[in-house]
Order: C-alpha cells, then sequence, then structure tokens
C-alpha cells in the first residue's frame, strides 16, 4: 500500500524526531508498503495514496487538518481523522466530553470574561489558588497559564480572551511528573513519565527566562497500572480509533486525566526506547 505522511519542513528540525521520522519511513518499506513524505504543495495528490498519517501540528484551522478531510472524504486510512483533531484540539470541547462520559479529572471550569464579584468567587472558591488558564488550542504547553492569585487571575485571562472566545479554568495539580498513555486503536501503545523540570510546573517550563524542558522515562506498556489503563481507553474510546496521547496526573485520590491529545509526540530514543514495535503497530493500522 502507499502510505503518505504529511509533514512540515520543522518537523525534521529536532534530530529525534527526524530519527522517528525515518524509522516510520524504513518500517513500512521493510513491511512491504511505500511510504512517501509530502508537503502543503502535495495536498492534491492525496488521492494518489492508500493512508494518509499525519505528523505535522493538528488544529481545525491548519493545513494538516485539511488534507485529514480530504483523505478522509476520499477514503483514504487517515491517522489523525478529523473527528479527532476537532475534539482533542479544542480543550473547551474536551472539558464538556470529560463530563458528560464521567472520567475522573480536575476540578474545571469555562470562563468567558464574566468578571462580578460573585461569579469570580465562586471560581476561587471551587478551584483554590494557584489555578491553571488554558486556551481552547494549547500544543506542548503553550497558552496554559498558572494565576497564583486574583490579580493575576484578572490580568492573565483578560489577556488569553483577545483571541479566544473561552478559556478553560482548571485546579492545579502539583506533580513531579504527567503519565503519558500513547494508544492507539483503544489499546495502550506505550506508557512515559514525562518529568516536570526542576524550578518549573509543567512539562515545559520557563526557567530563568529560557523554555526547559523535562525529562522522558519510557516504561514497559504492560506495567501500567489498572486504573491508568481502564481510564485511558475508556476516554480514548470517547473520541475515537485512532492514535492518542492522554495527560494524567496521579494524586492520593487516584488518576486524573488533563487532556486527551491527537498527534501525540513520538521521538526517537524517547517514547519508543521501551517498546520499539510502535512503529510497526502504528503502520499495521494504517493498512490493515
Amino acid at each position: 500500500m502507499k502510505i503518505a505522511c504529511f509533514v512540515e519542513a520543522y518537523n525534521f528540525k529536532d534530530r529525534s524526531e527526524n530519527r522517528a521520522l525515518l524509522k516510520f519511513k524504513s518500517t513500512a518499506e521493510s513491511m512491504g508498503h511505500s511510504f512517501e513524505f509530502i508537503f502543503k504543495d502535495d495536498i492534491s495528490k492525496i488521492q494518489d495514496y492508500d493512508a494518509l498519517f499525519i505528523r505535522a501540528t493538528t488544529d481545525p484551522g491548519s493545513s494538516a487538518y485539511i488534507i485529514s478531510r480530504l483523505a478522509e472524504q476520499s477514503g483514504l486510512k487517515v491517522i489523525d481523522d478529523p473527528h479527532s483533531i476537532r475534539t482533542c484540539s479544542n480543550k473547551a470541547i474536551l472539558h464538556d466530553l470529560f463530563l458528560k462520559n464521567n472520567i475522573p479529572s480536575p476540578k474545571s471550569i469555562l470562563f468567558y470574561g464574566d468578571y462580578t464579584a460573585g461569579t469570580l468567587d465562586t471560581i476561587f472558591k471551587t478551584l483554590g489558588f494557584p489555578v491553571i488558564i488554558k486556551t481552547p488550542y494549547t500544543r506542548f504547553s503553550s497558552h496554559v497559564e498558572k494565576a497564583n492569585n486574583e490579580t493575576e487571575f484578572i490580568e492573565i485571562t483578560k489577556h488569553l480572551l483577545r483571541k479566544a472566545k473561552v478559556v478553560v479554568l482548571q485546579e492545579y495539580i502539583k506533580s513531579d511528573f504527567d503519565w503519558r498513555v500513547g494508544i492507539l486503536r483503544n489499546e495502550v501503545l506505550y506508557l512515559c513519565k514525562y518529568c516536570i523540570p526542576k524550578g518549573g510546573w509543567k512539562v515545559k517550563s520557563k526557567i530563568s527566562g529560557r523554555n526547559v524542558w523535562g525529562d522522558t522515562i519510557a516504561l514497559p506498556r504492560e506495567s501500567i497500572a489498572p486504573e491508568l489503563k481502564d481510564i485511558s481507553i475508556s476516554l480514548s474510546k470517547c473520541v475515537g480509533n485512532g492514535l492518542y496521547g492522554l495527560d494524567v496526573k496521579e494524586t492520593d485520590s487516584g488518576y486524573k486525566v488533563i487532556e486527551i491529545n491527537d498527534n501525540p509526540s513520538i521521538y526517537d530514543g524517547y517514547e519508543d526506547s521501551v517498546d520499539t514495535d510502535i512503529y510497526e503497530k502504528i503502520i499495521n493500522a494504517l493498512v490493515s
């Protein structure tokens, strides 16, 4: 089968991501399939392929979303499919999805900019401080802020609401790491700890004026705790049958899902360092 892998130039700048992309290509070819990298200028050629694998950043306003829709309409197997992109890219949609499906997650509130005393009192009593503030569309910890008091809350929300109609407010859960659970076809694909860098509060933190990423610690997928596995699979089924990455906090009262992402990171030497068969499993999902 002919597999198209949609990428952008930036996907090849990081050596680990570059090597992972080449692993996808070599794995597919060793299994008897063709695997070609395509770019924005190749969107019109999508009907020449049997499957589409997206590695570029996705959101409903991106070229990746456009080619995802075109590929699905043309009958191709698509990862990530348009529905998964629309759902996972919007944190406000995920807020409602978690509530409707009883997914354990931090306390959250949708905020539209009502700064009346009664509204703010309810928010602060419910979530406490610090409070996490997110725009609907976030990637790699961008547009995710933390307010330590009411003054910071008002300043940050007013800034973010200039470009968004709503922001998601979430209780802050302090931790040394986030669980990252990779899911493919509603089965666990890989398991990692995304560590919080020292002096930071999220996986990608600004420390002393520069962006710092925490370490990635891969673990065997078979070692996943039963409760974490059940929650992860239950949530992935609420979204679809694609490739997802869940970020989950482990607390004294159980696991709390922060978010579910389409197009999860897969870097050579990181997510694949223990379960090395993830490339083959993803290619199989594209061609079967």
